[in-house]
């Protein structure tokens, strides 16, 4: 009894520990999660080191560790450099451009533009006074200016829809008659409150035909918007980036401070994680519950789900930076082509975004600024449907290839874990899923090899069924005697 005692205690401080070295260590999971998965995916160059420094382990570890940082920090350092100048000419070309007006042509181009907007959004606006009015109970305050100036608002309306010869001029005798009823109820309350809903039922009608139907209608006022949702939209823009840009601000020092310490801690876990890595595994292997043989095989899933996501992210990177380099040099960006596909492969690697996050701007400059409508629509086609697109089979079909996961299950690993975890659930996800995977398999070898025990000792596996014994056959049945004479009397 005393002996449970003691191991129950013992369990209990153990997990006690446990959960102080996890808040402990919180803060350094991703760099030291980073570091194990950059010494997987370069142990081949680590043992190639090896070789060459007389096996001397720390000397291979710190020359591999150097080697890590110039292949990493080097290029993203020089297209970084050079993705900086090209936005400042960018920028400096935008600023000379009059956006206003392409936005505008576009709009034309596209059937999106509406004729007289500022006469429809101030009829609309007075409409909507009056609507407001109605719903707090009020009878709305209309004059016969007001009315007037309505009729007016239609006339220019009607006007502009007739000297538009790709439109079909809507039919204004509904509107216009209900704005003669309003004038004639004004200042009378009951007919004048039912005149202002006909009015505005009216006005909705026409407005729908005025902009061509409710799709094209909702098309338009998307390109369309009012000085008020301009407004709107600015603020909203602003206050929430504001908040952000004014903490970043605020703890800058702070921010870089941890992305400091975060590179560091990444640098010297990936020279002891190469230099004492299997040091390392074989204390786990010691220390841990399971049999030596199941922990090797969830550390070798381990490098392969790593070196697998890895191949994945990188091939399609470069493929997606190919495939749009070829649709910037067809798009007319040949000066550009080069270092737009370099930005292409360093952005297919973000989550989410991707490739997008350098295509769709350059579509928007394509058309703003160098006025080429028909480049700009077929680069953001050509974007969409193949370089995008790209990404969603080759990392299924590499991960399939490599760590034996369905094509469906590693797509979806990958984006939940990009969603549960973040970027580094590109990693995490596909490993989870290796993971229980090959738990099962050992769970399935356990149960099978204590089948095979208990059958060799003769332990019935399973529920036995005890047989009744068979009943006793019955006697046979004797055959009936005859009454014998002796009793009888004469």
């Amino acid at each position: 009894m005393s002996r449970l005692v003691s191991f129950a205690v013992l369990i209990g401080i153990l997990v006690v520990i446990v959960v102080l070295f996890y808040q402990v260590m919180a803060v350094f999971l991703l760099p030291l999660f980073m570091a194990a998965l950059l010494g997987v995916v370069f142990q081949p160059l680590y043992r190639w080191t090896l070789e060459r420094f007389w096996k001397n382990r720390y000397a291979a570890a710190g020359v591999t560790t150097f080697l890590v940082l110039v292949v990493v920090l080097a290029p993203a350092g020089l297209v970084i450099t050079m993705a900086a100048k090209q936005s400042i000419d960018v920028m400096e070309r935008v600023q000379a451009t009059d956006v206003a007006g392409k936005a505008k042509k576009l709009r034309q181009d596209l059937d999106l533009d509406i004729p007289n907007k500022i006469e429809l959004h101030q009829f609309e606006a007075v409409l909507k006074n009056w609507r407001g009015q109605q719903s707090l109970g009020a009878i709305p305050l209309v004059t016969a200016d007001q009315v007037g100036i309505l009729e007016g608002r239609l006339d220019r309306l009607s006007s502009a829809s007739e000297n538009n010869p790709a439109a079909q001029p809507p039919s204004e005798e509904g509107l216009r008659t209900a704005l003669q009823a309003l004038r004639v109820a004004t200042g009378q309350t009951l007919q004048q409150d039912d005149a202002v809903r006909k009015v505005d039922l009216e006005f909705r009608q026409y407005r729908r035909a005025y902009l061509g139907g409710s799709l094209k209608g909702w098309m338009k006022e998307l390109a369309n918007p009012s000085e008020d949702e301009l407004r709107a939209a600015v603020l909203r823009a602003t206050s929430s980036a504001g908040s952000p840009l004014l903490s970043l601000g605020g703890d800058t020092l702070a921010v870089l401070a941890k992305m400091l310490i975060g590179i560091i801690i990444t640098v010297a876990s990936l020279f002891f994680f190469l230099a004492e890595g299997e040091k390392m595994v074989n204390a786990v292997v010691r220390l841990s519950p399971l049999e030596e043989k199941y922990v090797r095989e969830l550390v070798e899933e381990f490098v392969r789900v790593c070196r697998a996501v890895v191949t994945a992210t990188l091939l399609s990177a470069v493929v997606q930076g190919l495939l749009a380099g070829l649709g910037f040099y067809f798009a007319g960006l040949h000066n550009s082509a080069a270092l737009l596909m370099l930005l292409t492969m360093v952005f297919a690697m973000v989550p989410f975004t991707g490739a997008a996050t350098v295509w769709v701007p350059v579509c928007l400059y394509l058309y703003f600024v160098e006025g080429h409508l028909t480049s700009a629509i077929g680069l953001a086609v050509y974007g969409t449907a193949v370089v995008s697109a790209a990404d969603n089979f080759i990392k299924p079909m590499v991960l399939h290839g490599q760590s034996n996961l369905h094509p469906l299950l590693a797509l979806l690993s990958v984006l939940g874990g990009i969603q549960a975890l973040g970027p580094i659930g590109i990693v995490v996800g596909p490993m989870v899923v290796v993971f229980l995977q090959t738990t099962l398999k050992i769970l399935q070898r356990e149960l099978l090899s204590i089948d095979r025990v208990a059958a060799a000792a003769g332990v019935p596996l399973g529920p036995t069924t005890v047989t009744p014994p068979p009943p006793d056959p019955m006697p046979p049945a004797s055959p009936p005697t005859k009454p014998s004479g002796k009793g009888k009397k004469a």
